[in-house]
């Protein structure tokens, strides 16, 4: 799986502190479907992950005032389950055109390099450094993700019996030569009230060995919502019940009754089933997709059975004592015999945007059994 993080504005000291773990709401995450979407999508580009997902909780960054001399980011790792092995985690900090560029052209020229280390536990003590790169002033084109490697700081935070549920990052900017320290807010970091798309975001990568269920997901939702209907059919109105009777008669037209004969039975193969999240009534909590192709198996297994259809040993040996006296015998059943996984792009019971991969979401193929 993946945590990752949006940034919100948070203060030091007295006065009024963000919560810490929250993401855009359910609404928001409506409205901004397609820009989240987007945003999220790249941190998995170039990687392949086999039973993996990514996790999105709510961070904060200190006084992004244009003249404080660094920014902090704090973010909550409570979600991110400690049975997960982490194979990988970047914070990805959103740069976009400096207000004033003069002011943030070195005397040396219009390289800087940005530091990003970890928060000092006590005061007076230097941040551990975690990452650090050369970065030119951007004078041309759009925005632009700065991406620094923050695995280690995340595996001790896990890892150290003392650690809380708070990871924090500090970022400096340095002038090339000098060694002067700028206010990252002239190289345009910390944009003043961004939006929850532009903020910054803790990305990181883990891997289970346990199967998804997202059964359990939505039982936590549940919970979560105080709500028993959530799991149970949307009021469907009259438009849908003739939708659905509509369909039950194009499928018993499809099989021919069944009961008039071998030659009006269809055998057993794999039939179109499309799954609309947005008509269950999932749409508040799952972003994307809104709905997928998961098919259905559907026909007889009768005699001979067809080697395509993949049957087991039993399955042969029923079918044959079924054709030979189908009162003493059932007939085999056409069930998936192979199935491919979906990754759902969703807001868990604790808020947080998550992606994963469930398995067994998609018929492939359908066997007799």
């Amino acid at each position: 799986m993946v945590l990752l993080a949006w940034q919100s504005p948070a203060r030091r000291g007295p006065g009024p502190r963000l919560r810490v773990g929250s993401c855009p709401s359910c609404s928001a995450a409506r409205r901004l479907r397609e820009k989240q979407a987007h945003s999220v999508n790249f941190c998995l580009q170039n990687r392949k992950l086999e039973k993996a997902g990514w996790k999105t909780n709510t961070g904060g960054v200190s006084d992004a005032s244009p003249s404080a001399s660094e920014q902090r980011y704090l973010f909550d790792i409570s979600s991110l389950p400690e049975a997960e092995e982490v194979t990988a985690a970047e914070l990805r900090i959103l740069r976009s055109l400096p207000e004033n560029r003069s002011l943030a052209l070195s005397p040396e020229g219009s390289f800087h390099h940005l530091l990003l280390g970890t928060c000092p536990s006590r005061e007076g003590e230097e941040p551990r450094l975690l990452d650090s790169r050369a970065a030119d002033v951007l004078d041309t084109g759009s925005s632009r993700w700065e991406v620094f490697d923050v695995r280690e700081a995340l595996r001790d935070r896990r890892e150290s019996s003392l650690s809380g549920q708070l990871l924090c990052f500090v970022l400096r900017i340095a002038s090339d030569g000098s060694g002067q320290l700028l206010p990252p807010r002239q190289l345009g970091f910390g944009k003043p009230r961004p939006q929850p798309h532009e903020r910054a975001l803790l990305v990181a990568f883990s891997r289970t060995q346990r199967k998804e269920n997202l059964f359990k997901e939505i039982r936590d939702k549940i919970k979560a919502l105080g709500s028993p209907p959530f799991l149970e059919p949307p009021d469907p109105g009259q438009e849908a019940f003739l939708k659905r009777r509509k369909r039950r008669t194009t499928i018993a037209a499809r099989s021919g009754g069944r009961g008039h004969g071998k030659k009006a039975k269809t055998r057993c193969s794999r039939k179109p089933l499309h799954v609309n999240f947005k008509e269950l009534g999932w749409d508040d909590w799952i972003i994307a997709p809104l709905d997928y192709e998961a098919y259905h198996c559907e026909g007889v297994c009768d005699f001979p059975l067809r080697s395509h259809l993949e049957p087991t040993n039993h399955a042969i040996i029923q079918t044959l004592m079924n054709s030979m006296d189908p009162e003493s015998t059932p007939p085999s059943c056409c069930v998936p015999s192979k199935l491919s996984p979906i990754s759902i792009l969703y807001i868990d019971s604790g808020n947080n945007v998550v992606y994963k991969q469930y398995e067994d979401m998609v018929v492939e193929t359908c066997g007799c059994r």
